[in-house]
């Protein structure tokens, strides 16, 4: 196409756009440019715009309709420069509508781009109300606590300490004058720093930052009339949470107003609180009479004042998290849910407002001001009308013609259809529109739910994943050309991060720059990516914001359940978009969708539920088998199975898939899939895995023993199952890879096994153990007695798919059931609390320090809800046909290996490495006391926390085991440690991680 820029910029801004105009298009007049180009490059030109763009930015965009006939395709910038058609207007008027400030206040900065306080405060506050608008929150109330809480959320810059270093500064170091954008302010705002002459014997540990004291000042102001209980919390929140609290050795003057006060009049020396009580007044009515040039927001009774004398408050300081250690049922856990998703959607309110007006120049803050548009500057944020929807339906009309009036497609249609009219319902009911799709294996729930989104009038999807396996398997299916091979399929976890369009592959696809992160149509991210949005400071903004306005996909949602601090805070990120009503946009979708805590936790009704049949029309016989193991120790580890037919055997754990796969290698020909492998072997054997079991696959191997990690999103099938006993959700999502495309011509079998300790509902057995430290104990040995009940009442040699699915619906409506199921809800929410409490952190800046390796790999995080891992290295252990091993000398990957550019992955949990407790097989222990005198690099540690705290980069691994060679200095191969962790290779290939111990007693029990 042929389009034709305009541009209407000023001062820096003209030789900017000039720039970037100049590299897409010819120019052919001194403001005007045009070009033949394609709806990407169109797309690239206006990002960059966008990006660039300041108070002076105006620029149109037209696309040539016809020969004579030209139509506005977009503007970037000041729209006020053009028409509504874009157009430039000859008319207009340069009527001051805002008096300057007075001269008392005018010098009262905010921040090192010299914007004066009293215009920060209100633009960050009349902004933080636009954004909490333009997300279409549908609470007024909520609003107004953004705009009170972006008012006062800087006041604390008066502290005399703050000003003179500001100045200072400013003195030191002038504004840029050049054509370039002024720098970036720091995403945690501007503090006083040591770095200037006079300040630098300056610290936080003896003087409050600036929001602790906004903190402080906001709760002798604030409007009481006004304002509802929960409204001044969320403001106190939201001015204290904007920046992160300094990390102090010493905090205790620092946890209550008493101290922070104390500490604040005392750095004031011979100026009193009183001075700047009246400099805050002034402040205070500079922005009650900016407001009254906004009439689009009413500031009646908003805008505190002060008129009376500083009283210091008796609150406690807003804790970052609220969820009380000492709830005990599920009234008092749920109760917690919604304020903190408020306070989130404050301080992102907040945040983002802050960070957009401190990136301003002072004079286009002031132009924005005196001429009412500053709600312009939100532009940057609001998602875009997109042809996304159009890509859709391009998509569904392709399988429509390959697969005419297909019961499947029709059914699929009718899915999306009734999802779709849960909105209209909504609507009409004032209610929340949280949709709930549950579908059986196989049923299409990707294409249903790509339909949802264009029925409903996406522009954007972000769709959220229990595990990168999942996201992983989700882009290689939109990315097919049946799917969607065009559009901008982003994948954004913490080992991927690129954009795949136009049929390119991952390998050829560069990594996305971070300017660029979460801008695909549609985003495939994990729930840790987005829950990091709410528990850390740095991604609050964009991606938040974005989240709020997208069309959301939770996928596999049923796996958050049981996972402790994931739950609630996935159920924060659902109360958060219920703020917008009719108009939420979410979607979950699970074959398995857990109606208890669908109604009991995120409180949606089950008629925004909607329920596809299964088209597998196939009988199942269920089985069940117990064993004694105090005698019989697993049979699907230690027996030998029966196999004629592909077969998967699914363990509750990695270890017990490891040890079976070792004892049978010999008469089965199997493949091993677990987590336990280097992201090298992990990533070729789930490949291996995939090409033998998919649909129409090569079917290479006859067996396969994996962990839990074959049982959701992966589309392999088989043709009998064995599995251990688990939750009702783990074991029907293992049944659907059970002849998942109804091709089996003989009777389908699913096998489970059962300790008889379980069977009379004693957690003596090691599987019990296990799966009640998971919180799915009672749910589980309940389902399980359910469902043979129900065989045994009806008389049921076999059952369908859909049968099965019914059962599962009943089984959350049993009363019997329900109790189980809640005592088993109860105590993984209380882990969950405690979890949250220990470990999302308050944001806390910490001393300059990288967060990354010394050669750019990233760390574990301290505050991982993921679990308590470490990165290890390992010694080669090669095991024979008779389970003899070999030591070799050679690691699990290259000692020298460069973490920037090659990501190992290979990690243990800090529990496992330890022992759980036992001495005798703490590694860490042994490492401390022998790691320095094995390698001659190595400096002692002097305790093992140092070794612990260096293994969270990937530079400093914890070593489980070492090679015969590096054993020689303390005596060779009989200083081996009993326990160590070798990674075992066999002939056919790799095992993996597995204790020394295991190979040479493989039926042990004890772990």
């Amino acid at each position: 196409m042929i389009v034709t820029f305009v541009s209407q910029c000023e001062k820096k801004s003209l030789k900017r756009t000039r720039r970037i105009l100049d590299a897409f298009a010819n120019r052919i007049g001194n403001n005007v440019w045009q070009t033949a180009i394609t709806e990407d490059g169109l797309k690239t030109v206006k990002q960059l715009l966008r990006k660039s763009a300041t108070k002076s930015t105006a620029v149109s965009c037209h696309r040539n309709k016809t020969r004579q006939l030209t139509e506005l395709v977009w503007i970037v910038g000041n729209k006020r420069r053009f028409n509504e058609v874009g157009v430039v207007p000859v008319n207009w008027t340069n009527n001051e509508v805002f008096m300057d400030l007075p001269i008392t206040t005018a010098d009262i900065l905010a921040n090192t781009n010299e914007q004066p306080l009293s215009q920060h405060l209100f633009a960050v506050g009349y902004l933080g109300y636009k954004i909490i608008e333009k997300m279409q929150i549908s609470n007024p109330k909520l609003a107004q606590a953004a705009l009170i809480a972006g008012i006062l959320h800087d006041i604390g810059k008066l502290d005399p300490q703050f000003q003179g270093w500001l100045k200072t500064k400013i003195g030191k170091e002038p504004l840029n004058t050049s054509d370039e954008m002024l720098p970036d302010l720091p995403d945690d705002g501007v503090h006083i720093d040591n770095s200037i002459r006079g300040h630098t014997k300056f610290t936080f540990e003896k003087h409050p930052r600036h929001h602790e004291i906004s903190w402080l000042l906001a709760q002798a102001i604030l409007p009481t009339d006004a304002l509802n209980t929960n409204q001044r919390n969320q403001v106190f929140h939201g001015i204290y949470w904007h920046h992160t609290r300094p990390y102090r050795k010493d905090d205790k003057f620092f946890m209550q107003a008493k101290g922070i006060h104390k500490l604040f009049v005392k750095s004031l020396k011979s100026e009193s609180i009183n001075k700047i009580t009246n400099e805050l007044s002034a402040v205070l009515n500079d922005v009650a009479q900016i407001s009254t040039n906004y009439t689009d927001v009413n500031f009646d009774n908003l805008i505190p004042k002060w008129n009376k004398s500083f009283e210091l408050t008796q609150d406690e300081l807003p804790s970052y998290k609220i969820y009380d250690e000492l709830a005990e049922d599920m009234d008092e856990f749920t109760t917690d849910i919604k304020p903190n998703a408020l306070n989130n959607l404050i301080r992102t309110a907040v945040i983002s407002a802050d960070r957009m007006v401190s990136a301003m120049p002072a004079e286009d803050l002031a132009d924005y001001i005196k001429e009412g548009t500053l709600e312009q500057a939100i532009d940057s944020i609001i998602i875009e009308d997109s042809d996304l929807c159009h890509k859709i339906n391009a998509c569904l009309a392709g399988f429509e013609n390959r697969y005419p009036n297909s019961d499947r497609n029709l059914a699929q249609t009718q899915a999306a259809s009734q999802l779709a009219e849960l909105k209209e319902i909504a609507e009409f009911d004032e209610a929340d529109n949280i949709g709930v799709l549950q579908g059986p294996a196989g049923c299409g729930k990707t294409k249903i739910a790509l339909e949802w989104a264009s029925r409903t009038n996406a522009n954007k999807i972000i769709w959220v994943c229990p595990r990168v396996q999942v996201c992983l398997g989700l882009l290689t299916d939109l990315t097919q050309a049946e799917y969607l091979p065009n559009s901008r399929i982003e994948i954004f976890t913490g080992e991927y991060k690129k954009i795949l369009t136009n049929g390119i592959s991952m390998e050829d696809t560069p990594d996305t720059s971070e300017s660029d992160y979460f801008s695909g149509d549609i985003v495939l991210t994990t729930i840790d990516q987005v829950i990091n949005n709410i528990i850390s400071h740095h991604k609050v903004t964009t991606q938040m914001t974005d989240f709020m306005q997208a069309h959301v996909i939770f996928d596999e949602f049923h796996e958050l359940i049981p996972m402790p601090a994931f739950n609630l805070l996935f159920a924060e990120l659902i109360e958060a978009k219920k703020c917008r009503g009719a108009n939420a946009n979410t979607l979950l979708v699970s074959a398995t969708p857990h109606d208890y805590f669908v109604n009991e936790v995120l409180n949606i009704d089950n008629a925004y539920v909607v329920r596809v049949d299964s088209f597998n029309e196939s009988d199942y016989k269920l089985d069940f088998v117990s064993y004694d193991e105090t005698e019989h120790p697993n049979p699907l580890v230690n027996d030998a199975i029966e196999v004629d037919k592909t077969t998967f055997i699914i363990t509750n754990t990695a270890q017990d898939a490891q040890l079976g796969f070792l004892l049978h290698q010999n008469n089965e020909n199997s493949i091993l899939l677990h987590s336990k492998y280097t992201r090298t072997d992990k990533v070729h054997w789930f490949n291996q895995v995939f090409d033998s079991f998919k649909e129409k696959g090569s079917q290479k191997y006859k067996v396969l023993r994996s962990g839990p990690i074959v049982q959701a999103s992966l589309n392999i099938t088989c043709q009998q199952m064995y599995t251990d006993m688990t939750s009702p959700e783990n074991w029907l999502q293992r049944l659907g890879r059970l002849d998942r495309f109804g091709e089996n011509n003989e009777l389908n079998i699913y096998t489970t096994v059962i300790p008889e300790s379980a069977k009379k509902g004693k957690q003596s057995s090691r599987q019990a153990k296990f799966l009640a430290s998971l919180c799915v104990w009672n749910s589980s040995v309940a389902w399980l007695n359910y469902l043979q009940d129900y065989l045994d009442d009806n008389n049921l040699d076999t059952v369908t798919l859909n049968e099965l699915y019914q059962v599962y619906q009943k089984f959350y409506t049993d009363e019997d059931c329900r109790d189980k199921v809640t005592e088993d809800m109860e105590k993984t929410l209380k882990q969950s609390v405690s979890l949250i409490n220990a470990k999302v952190i308050d944001p806390i800046s910490v001393p300059p320090k990288s967060k990354r390796s010394k050669d750019g790999a990233a760390k574990i995080s301290k505050s991982s809800l993921r679990g308590n891992n470490r990165f290890v290295q390992m010694a080669v252990c090669h095991v024979d046909d008779e389970l003899n091993p070999t030591f070799t000398n050679e690691y699990a990957y290259d000692e020298h290996t460069d973490h920037s550019t090659v990501s190992i992955g290979l990690t243990e949990s800090v529990e496992r490495v330890r022992g759980y407790g036992d001495s005798a097989k703490d590694l860490v222990g042994f490492m401390q006391a022998k790691h320095h005198n094995i390698k001659e690099d190595a400096n002692k540690a002097y305790k093992d926390f140092m070794l612990l705290a260096e293994a969270r980069s990937p530079d400093h691994p914890l070593y489980l085991s070492y090679t015969p060679e590096d054993l020689e200095p303390i005596g060779g191969e009989r200083e081996r440690h009993q326990y160590a962790m070798y990674y075992v290779m066999t002939a056919k290939q790799p095992v993996g991680t597995v204790p020394i111990n295991k190979l040479t007693n493989p039926t042990s029990v004890d772990d």
